[in-house]
């Protein structure tokens, strides 16, 4: 289907299978066709109010069907939807809408403002649905989504039509989606991984089912059993909470699948062996992906058994690369950045050149962090660019130590910086923290004894701290500038 806009692929997919579901929440189901006209309900009230191409909406980030109304029918009248984390705290938002200068808001908090606002809830839907509309061009911004990374500096990611067709359409490939799909989707939609799924179904004409998180696994089987739901699509962190609410109950549900997605955040490999062990015919797939460049890598677990410490390889339509500083692309087994190219690349950064500009090199993104390919194409990663830790001119990576410290059996999870060394010979040395299973019987001497047989000298940390909680991202990255 050849469209120009995940709205105009919504609306051929209504037209053609109008009474089919096309979100599950709770108890309601809601057609294709009522969802298009409750986002021309949506886009009546956005063209009342003047919205109109290349305009700001910034909206509340809400999981529900209100939410894909609203979205679809901001890239209906032209405008860049902008949507919000739910547990925004209000100082952030206010930056935000102030960063963005939306011509309206759509929020239940009041925040001081210049720009009109108005609650996020069914009032949206009471005025006359938009009649006379054109669908986007491919090249317009469709969204901006906002992201912390791992230093906790807020930036705007610029999002083309394009761009959020060609994730959705790339994602479609690899797993093996198609209109007769119904997945479940426990993430947040205004965060890229949750939305990227909305948009692959919505794209595909198949259904979603929403669901509130994942500390209510039943939900997930029930969708499974009630409505024929056969793909789901998780954070390991959401993964673990399952398990351990469920023990090995999940397995007599989710065997039941078609596909599985992971991504936001890394998985033991052990953990990866253990589940495509127990769902032999389920399709695992993870992928690497940033809001920037979309999920541009992906590994499926059974195909990739003997190389699932890698990443994986590029998604299709895809370019992913090597490089050193200069730009000079790296040969197999030499660790370089990261980069990417294709229709997933983002224009860059709203009102932010200076980062736009330093964020590609000839054409090709800089992802920051450090990997290497294999000969056959798999790409491994080793870390991020500014975490290195450099001990007497060799590049340590943080993520390797703390993935032996992980190890360890009284060691419940870890994190690993470079300390500066005044007058030392290296430069720099290592400082681990550890949140430890139980203080009162933790030996460092014995965790040192216990890397000792696994490491490299230099890469043993010298400091070892104990602490209660590692500090991460919403997604779940190591925050490791935060320990510093």
């Amino acid at each position: 289907m050849e469209v120009n806009s995940i709205v105009e692929g919504f609306f051929k997919n209504s037209a053609n299978n109008p009474d089919k579901s096309a979100i599950i929440w709770g108890d309601e189901k809601v057609s294709y066709a009522e969802v298009s006209v409750n986002i021309l309900k949506v886009a009546g009230f956005l063209d009342k109010e003047g919205v109109s191409k290349g305009d700001r909406v910034v909206f509340y980030g809400e999981k529900s069907p209100l939410f894909l109304y609203t979205y679809l029918a901001i890239h209906l009248v032209n405008a860049i939807a902008v949507p919000v984390d739910v547990k925004l705290p209000d100082n952030r938002l206010a930056d935000l809408i102030s960063k963005t200068e939306p011509h309206i808001v759509i929020h239940p908090k009041e925040i001081e403002h210049p720009f009109k606002q108005f609650p996020f809830g069914k009032n949206l839907l009471d005025g006359q649905p938009l009649k006379n509309f054109k669908f986007p061009e491919k090249d317009t911004i469709a969204d901006i989504l906002f992201t912390t990374g791992t230093t906790g500096n807020s930036k705007g990611v610029k999002l083309t039509h394009e761009n959020i067709l060609a994730g959705a359409e790339n994602s479609n490939i690899f797993i093996g989606n198609n209109s007769s799909d119904t997945e479940i989707i426990p993430l947040p939609l205004h965060h890229a991984f949750g939305l990227r799924r909305l948009r692959t179904n919505m794209l595909l004409g198949a259904t979603v089912v929403l669901v509130d998180g994942f500390v209510r696994p039943n939900l997930f089987f029930d969708a499974i059993e009630n409505y024929g739901a056969n793909g789901i699509c998780m954070v390991p962190a959401g993964f673990s909470i399952v398990k351990k609410l469920m023990k090995d109950t999940y397995v007599k549900h989710f065997s039941k699948l078609k596909y599985i997605e992971f991504g936001s955040s890394p998985m033991e490999n052990s953990e990866k062996k253990d589940l495509a062990g127990v769902l032999p015919n389920t399709r695992i797939c993870m992928h690497y992906g940033l809001t920037e460049v979309a999920a541009n890598i992906f590994i499926e677990f059974h195909d990739s058994r003997s190389k699932l410490n890698a990443l994986g390889k590029p998604s299709p339509n895809t370019f992913v690369s090597i490089m050193d500083e200069s730009g000079v692309m790296l040969p197999e087994k030499e660790v370089g950045e990261i980069v990417v190219k294709g229709g997933v690349q983002t224009p860059g950064y709203w009102k932010m050149p200076e980062l736009t500009n330093d964020s590609f090199i000839n054409g090709w993104f800089k992802t920051g962090d450090l990997g290497y390919a294999d000969e056959e194409g798999f790409i491994f990663l080793s870390g991020r660019k500014d975490d290195v830790i450099n001990i007497g001119g060799k590049k340590v990576f943080p993520g390797e130590i703390e993935m032996i410290i992980d190890q360890h059996d009284l060691v419940k999870d870890s994190a690993c910086i470079s300390v500066k060394e005044s007058g030392s010979i290296t430069g720099e040395s290592i400082k681990a923290f550890i949140v430890p299973v139980n203080k009162e019987e933790f030996d460092v001497k014995e965790l040192v004894t216990f890397l000792r047989g696994k490491l490299e000298p230099y890469k043993i940390p010298g400091d070892i701290t104990f602490i209660s909680r590692i500090p991460r991202t919403s997604s779940g990255k190591k925050q490791r500038d935060k320990l510093k």
